[in-house]
């Protein structure tokens, strides 16, 4: 926590939580409410983290005088625990709404990018843990989070930054919270179009522009120029391929189709000798059937002339027994 001997609370006669909001670099801090701190459900789990904790609770909730913290330590202590009850009481309904007068006045700050144009920020911490990192600031436009800057507006001083504070003391969930709380303040997205583009004399920069020659003087400088040309060689290497894929799978394509039509041709030429021959075949049997009738009727008429011939020869014969009988009756009456 930003604390130092020199802001010690030895020789002040105000309270100590308006003490210790009021000090350089502790403009982001709320007062937490006294009721807030004195039910021992709120504190829940502190106690580990703090050493002298009953001791730090009576500074903070001004049990003992000013006089009676003397030791720089407890001092230190107390505003540690102070920045603990900060960040679960931020989150509260009273400690959203105290926060919300200090958004509404740009306590926290601007977003320092010149296209979110003086959007106002959020506090947030990057982790939940003691010591573990400082405080950062939350742009809702940009969705970007950067460091707080050195200076910056107070009531209580001209300026203040807020370098040292720990950024447990506002968690990871406050500004996001905040935001969902109070939807109406959060403010449009930036346009796509809005991202500065480098320029010279009116032409943009091309990402060759930005590489350096490898025989510099700087070893560093020709090893990322080396690194970079070799990036660009891979990702050459890598659409040629996929050039090559797309000419194969073309290909391929239109091997598959002319095998289709192939396919489908052949099918039809094959199945012509076999109808040819087939209607040949039909052809030639009812040409045998056909002449197999003649046979039979041929046959037939040649059955019914025998039996003409036969019935005549019989009547011829019939005559000529006739004729023989007459014959031999007449040479008897001779």
């Amino acid at each position: 926590m930003a604390y130092n001997e020199d802001s010690s609370a030895s020789g002040h006669d105000e309270p100590w939580i308006p003490w210790f909001c009021g000090l350089k670099g502790h403009e982001m801090f709320c007062e937490v409410e006294r009721s807030y701190i004195e039910d021992g459900f709120n504190l829940y789990g502190l106690r580990t983290c703090v050493s002298n904790f009953s001791d730090c609770l009576d500074l903070i909730l001004d049990r003992i005088g000013p006089d009676d913290s003397d030791d720089s330590h407890l001092t230190q202590s107390a505003c540690t625990l102070y920045g603990l009850i900060h960040a679960r009481y931020i989150i509260t309904a009273h400690g959203l709404d105290a926060m919300y007068n200090k958004y509404a006045s740009k306590e926290f700050g601007t977003c320092p990018l010149v296209q979110c144009a003086g959007q106002p920020v959020l506090p947030v911490g990057l982790k939940d843990e003691m010591g573990a990192d400082t405080v950062k600031i939350f742009c809702p436009k940009c969705q970007c989070v950067y460091h707080p800057p050195p200076v910056r507006r107070s009531s209580h001083h001209g300026g203040a930054g807020a370098a040292g504070v720990d950024g447990a003391a506002f968690g990871t969930t406050f500004p996001h919270l905040f935001l969902m709380t109070f939807s109406n303040l959060v403010p449009d997205p930036l346009p796509q179009d809005s991202a500065y583009i480098p320029r010279v004399f009116g032409f943009r920069v091309h990402m060759s522009a930005r590489q350096r020659a490898t025989g510099g003087s700087n070893p560093s400088s020709g090893s990322s120029s080396s690194a970079t040309r070799q990036q660009q060689l891979q990702q050459q290497q890598q659409q040629q391929q996929q050039l090559n894929n797309g000419n194969t799978a073309d290909n391929n394509r239109r091997s598959s189709s002319t095998a289709g039509r192939i396919a489908k041709i052949e099918p039809s030429t094959g199945d012509a000798p076999q109808d040819a021959a087939a209607s040949s075949n039909s052809k030639g049997g009812r040409k045998g059937a056909s002449s197999l009738k003649e046979d039979d009727s041929s046959s037939k008429k040649s059955k019914s002339g025998k039996r003409k011939d036969e019935g005549g020869n019989g009547t011829s014969i019939k005559k000529s027994n006739g004729d023989s009988s007459n014959s031999g009756k007449r040479r008897r009456k001779d």
